[in-house]
C-alpha cells in the first residue's frame, strides 16, 4: 500500500467512525472538500451536493436516528484515490424522520461507502446499502419520490 493509500484510508475510516458512527459534525471541513458529492438514500431525488447540504441532511438523519452502540468496520481497503469501508451501525428511530413518526426501534445499518479522496479529503462518496428495516419504515415516504 503507498503513503497516500494509507492516509487515505485513515480519513475514510475517520469520517466512519467519528462522522458517521458518532454523529460529530466539527469534522465535516476538515474530512470533506467544499464541493463533496454523496450518493444516498438520505437525499433519494439527486445527489447531495455540497459539504453544507451533506451537514444540514446528515445531522438530521442522525438527530432521529442516533447510535445506540458504536458502529463496526467490518472491511476496508484503499487503492489509488479510492477508499472503500464497509461497515455496521445500531442507530435507534427516537425522532420523527421524514414525517414518519418515531418508533424507537433499533435499527441496524449495513453499509458500503465507495469514497474517492483527493488531498486528503473526500470529494465524493457512493453509499450502498442493505438497510431493509429502514427503507420499509420510510416506504410510505419514499416509494412515491422513487417510483415517480
Amino acid at each position: 500500500m503507498t503513503d497516500i493509500e494509507t492516509q487515505n484510508l485513515a480519513v475514510a475510516r475517520r469520517y466512519v467512525e467519528q462522522f458517521l458512527g458518532k454523529g460529530d459534525m466539527s469534522l465535516a471541513t476538515e474530512l470533506l472538500a467544499d464541493n463533496v458529492q454523496i450518493i444516498t438514500g438520505l437525499k433519494p431525488t439527486s445527489p447531495i451536493d455540497g459539504i453544507e447540504e451533506y451537514k444540514q441532511i446528515f445531522s438530521g438523519f442522525y438527530d432521529a436516528f442516533p447510535d445506540v452502540k458504536p458502529l463496526t468496520i467490518e472491511d476496508s481497503f484503499a487503492t489509488g484515490d479510492r477508499v472503500v469501508v464497509r461497515f455496521k451501525s445500531f442507530q435507534q428511530h427516537v425522532k420523527d424522520y421524514f414525517g414518519i413518526p418515531k418508533s424507537d426501534r433499533v435499527i441496524t445499518f449495513h453499509e458500503t461507502h465507495v469514497m474517492r479522496i483527493i488531498n486528503g479529503k473526500i470529494v465524493e462518496n457512493i453509499v450502498s446499502a442493505t438497510n431493509l428495516e429502514f427503507e420499509m419504515l420510510l416506504a410510505p415516504v419514499l416509494a412515491p419520490l422513487i417510483l415517480t
